[in-house]
Order: structure tokens, then sequence, then C-alpha cells
């Protein structure tokens, strides 16, 4: 809930008093390697499905620059394309994923 607020602006009492408006659907882990440090970090990211009626999120603590809505059809599946100019931070692409193949959009058997 405090995550909500730093990074959406979203009001504490909006989700409790919207009964099971955040819903806990899993977590996705991921490692990457930085070659100039020559480190691996590991990274746990909880995954929280959250439906917004009426509001817009709006960046608070400057670590999320914007919020876009985007239509998973029009907008967001054509963006997965390796030439498409990226707005999104490469790892939020498993959250994405992951929400994708849980909604039916992306088959977790197809290939690539």
């Amino acid at each position: 809930i405090k995550e909500c607020f730093e990074e959406a602006g979203i009001p504490k009492d909006m989700l409790i008093r919207t009964n099971n408006i955040l819903k806990p659907v899993g977590a996705v882990s991921y490692e990457s390697y930085a070659k100039k440090s020559d480190t691996i970090s590991r990274a746990v990211l909880f995954c929280y499905d959250l439906e917004l009626e009426h509001f817009v999120p709006t960046p608070v603590d400057g670590e999320v620059e914007n919020f876009f809505l985007w239509d998973i059809e029009t907008d967001l599946l054509p963006s997965m394309a390796p030439d498409y100019p990226d707005p999104i931070k490469p790892n939020c692409y498993i959250v994405i994923i992951d929400y994708l193949m849980r909604a039916g959009y992306i088959d977790p058997d197809a290939p690539g």
C-alpha cells in the first residue's frame, strides 16, 4: 500500500475502502549482469493486479517518469517487437509478460 502512494499517488484510503481492489497475484524474479562492475544483481518483483476506475496515477517519488494507458491489442502487444522505440524500463517487461500470460494474451507454451 505504501508503494502504491509513493509510485503512483494512490491514496491508502482508496485502497482500503474499495474492498479487494489490490489483489496479490504472485512474484517474478530475474537477475542481471553489469559488465562495467562485473556484478550480478538479483531481484524479486511482487505482482499485484489493481483496477483503477476514475483515477489517474501520478508519479510522486521520482522513480516513475510517467504513466500511460495502453490498449493491449493495439498498443501493448506491438510495443514488444524488437524494433519498437521503447518507453518502458527493461525490468518491467517481466511483470507485463506475467500479466499477459495470466490474462490469456500470451500462451505460456508458445515458442519465443
